[in-house]
């Protein structure tokens, strides 16, 4: 995947004020949802690295229409898919072949769906990654962004690594029967 890159046409037309500052961040939040929109659409990664560039200089020249409070990543990826449809319809053109507006539309329908339920699972694991004790959490903080491995940290605590893989294990099944009762799945 492509990483965050701000193109040149957008680059230049910034200042420091906070409320470019604050398109900048979200569009960094939102990038990877956004290229994979696009990815899906245009089909193959040097045309969305092209759409994508669009995208970014649509979404700074629309940014105005954004409302604050409102779900940026879901205005963006809207903007995001009609920047790619326009996008891959020129290249159709150009080509003599590709996928029709209707298959489009149908494949960033199940991206949509897919992204919405991927974000409330992510809500729902930092909700009960929330009701954890504080030590779990601690422990999950230093193993899954800490800089030490988990035979350091055995040695630091005077634990084994077979001690410390069968906590993270039971951390991890507490936090799944967390996120099956909060998404009502039950056991």
């Amino acid at each position: 995947m492509s990483n965050f890159f701000i193109p040149h046409e957008l680059e230049s037309s910034l200042s420091d004020s906070s409320r470019e500052a604050e398109f900048l961040r979200q569009l960094a939040a939102t990038y990877r949802d956004l290229y994979a929109s696009a990815l899906s659409i245009v089909g193959n990664r040097d045309d969305a690295d092209d759409a994508i560039q669009e995208v970014c200089v649509v979404l700074w020249q629309k940014y105005d229409e954004f409302e604050p409070g409102t779900n940026f990543r879901k205005w963006a990826c809207a903007v995001a898919f009609n920047v790619a449809k326009a996008y891959a319809r020129k290249q159709r053109r150009r080509r003599g072949y590709g996928l029709s507006d209707q298959s489009l539309a149908k494949i960033a329908q199940l991206r949509t769906a897919g992204s919405e339920l991927f974000e409330l699972r992510r809500e729902v694991l930092r909700d009960c990654v929330g009701k954890l004790a504080e030590r779990d959490r601690e422990f999950l903080g230093e193993h899954y962004h800490g800089s030490s491995s988990l035979a350091e940290q055995a040695r630091v605590q005077g634990s084994s690594v077979e001690a410390l893989y069968a906590r993270l294990k039971r951390i991890r099944r507490l936090l799944t029967e967390c996120i099956h009762r909060s998404l009502g799945k039950g056991e």
